[in-house]
Formats: C-alpha cells, structure tokens, sequence
C-alpha cells in the first residue's frame, strides 16, 4: 500500500491552487464592478470587466492540463482509500469474531491475546496507510473550488454581465378577464423494475388481535402507499453459506432451527434468534433479546433501520444488506 501512495503524483496541486487563487481574485473583482456598474461610464465598465474576464480565461487555459493530471491521480487515490475503508471495516469484523469465539470457548486466553494483537497490529498499519492517504486527498481538495473538479465536473464559469431588467407590461385584468392556467407537473408511472408498491388498504373493522408472540414485529399498516426498493443478505463469509435471500413484503425470521425463513448455524446462535421486517421507514432488524446478540456494522443492536452495505452478523455468519 505504501508503494501505491507512493506513486501518486502531487506535484501538479501548488501550480493548480496557485491559478486557482489568482482566479478567486479575478472573480471578485468582477462581482464588484457588477456591483459598482450604475456608478462609472458604460464604456468603461466595459473594458475594466472584459479585461478581467480575459485574464481569467487565460488564467483557465493554463489550468485544464494541470487539472486533467490532478483527475488522473486523484482518481487512483480515491481508489486506494475505498481499499482502505474496505480493509479497515474487515480488521473490525475480525476482532468482533475472534472476542466471539473467544467468548463461546474456542480460543484460550493465550490464542485470543495472540490473535488480538495480530488484529490490532494490522489496524494500527492501515491507521496509518488511512492518514497519509488522508492528507494527500486534502491536498488535491485545496486546489480546486469543489470535489466535482476532480470528478470530472467543469469548472465554475465567471458570471455573465448583468443584463438591463425589461419593463413589466401592465395588465388590465378587468379589460382582458384572461387566466393563465399553471401546467400539472407529471406523475412518475407507478412502479418500476427498481421499486415494490403496496397499496394502502384500510380495513373496515377490525377484529380484535391476539397477543403478539415474543419478537413480532409490528404490522405494516399506513394510510400512505408505501414503496420498497428490492433488497436481499449477501453471505460474506463461509459460515453464511452460498444462498442470497431476497427480502419481500413480509417478516423474515432467522435462527438456527428449521422453521425460519433464514436459517443459521454454528455456536452462539439461538432458534429464534432475529427478524428482519418491512417498515414505512425501510427493513428493520431486530433481535430477540439473545444471549451473544445481533451486530450491524460490528456494533451490537436491539433494533437496527438497514441501510445499502451494512453487515448483519449473527453467531459467526455475516452477510451484506443490499438495495437495488
């Protein structure tokens, strides 16, 4: 990873910040003869702000080259730090199982501090990697008005001469008696391949519901229609297994007996160990009260909104949740 830093190239950034501060200077000088424009003679506002425009075009010209070197190379430091989140999020997930199976008796004390200080050594060196990637993204930040320069967004052109106001003709409502009638804005086509659509429904009268069992999740009702881009668990590790299930509009119950709609083994699991439920808000997880618990992004939950990428752990089996 360090070769990798190493090979990003900053040079071109104090060239790029240094246009790029003489264009500030230009386009505030602009703003002001805007402002000033009603005080001097048309002519010479005129010349003063061609002038300034020009030399901010060419102030442009010198920096495209420079910014097309800056995309390039930031591009490949964006890269390396979504490699580097990736692996500091898996350094996490690592730890949170070797404390599990240390916790379920499968390490001894002296293997669960071996294996602990491996993790923390290799946290510690992608800390490190993190920080130094860190301050170069600051460095190409400080040399551009936006990120959206570095992504490939053009920049920000110098703002056009005022043009003169035009005369506001009068009407005479009483004479023509004319409205104007405002366009409808167009709905959306109900549906998509991208998103589920449940009618509300409201029911006439409804009986009197039984006691919910421990864990139920509460039903789905709402006056609004409610809509669900499709989602499903992603196994991540061996101990998931090779299925990917998809989430419909009902409960999911997961545990390790037979019964549940995901079933998960291995120790530290319980029968009925969690659920995942449809809300107005998003799938929902919750947990059942259990004795080593549910972790969402390695954080131990009672209940938990899924958001796209969160790693749902349950015993030593992990999977993603993902939408779209």
């Amino acid at each position: 990873m360090n070769e990798q830093l190493s090979a990003i190239d900053t040079s071109c950034t104090e060239a790029l910040k240094t246009l790029k501060d003489e264009q500030d200077v230009l386009d505030g000088r602009v703003k002001a003869m805007d402002d000033k424009k009603g005080s001097v003679a048309e002519s010479v506002y005129k010349r003063v702000r061609g002038d300034y425009v020009a030399r901010r075009e060419e102030l442009e010209k010198q920096a495209r080259p420079l910014r097309q070197t800056a995309r390039e190379q930031y591009a490949k430091l964006v890269s390396l730090l979504a490699e580097l989140e990736s692996a500091a999020e898996t350094v996490k997930l690592d730890r949170q199982e070797i404390e599990l199976r240390h916790e379920l008796g499968e390490f001894d004390k002296k293997e669960f501090d071996k294996r602990i200080k491996g993790v923390e050594a290799a946290a510690a060196e992608k800390a490190d990697w993190h920080a130094k990637a860190g301050e170069m993204r600051d460095r190409f930040l400080r040399c551009v008005r936006s990120e959206d320069e570095l992504r490939g967004a053009p920049p920000p052109a110098p703002a056009p001469a005022p043009a003169p106001a035009a005369p506001t003709p009068a009407v005479d409502t009483y004479t023509t008696g004319e409205i104007t009638p405002v366009p409808s804005r167009a709905l959306p086509p109900a549906g998509s391949d991208s998103t589920m659509i449940i009618p509300s429904v409201k029911p006439a009268a409804p009986a009197p519901a039984p006691a919910a069992a421990a864990g139920a999740a509460k039903p789905l009702v709402s006056d609004a229609t409610q809509m669900f881009r499709p989602s499903r668990l992603v196994p991540q590790n061996p101990e998931a297994g090779k299925t990917t299930f998809n989430l419909a509009i009902k409960i999911v119950m997961i545990g390790s007996e037979q019964g549940n709609d995901i079933k998960v083994g291995g120790p530290g699991v319980e029968p009925k160990h969690a659920q995942i439920a449809p809300t107005p808000q998003g799938y929902v997880i919750t947990d059942f009260d259990t004795k080593h618990g549910t972790r969402v992004n390695a954080e131990k939950i009672k209940e938990r909104l899924l958001n796209n990428e969160d790693v749902v752990q349950i015993g030593a089996a992990r999977f993603a949740f993902r939408t779209g």
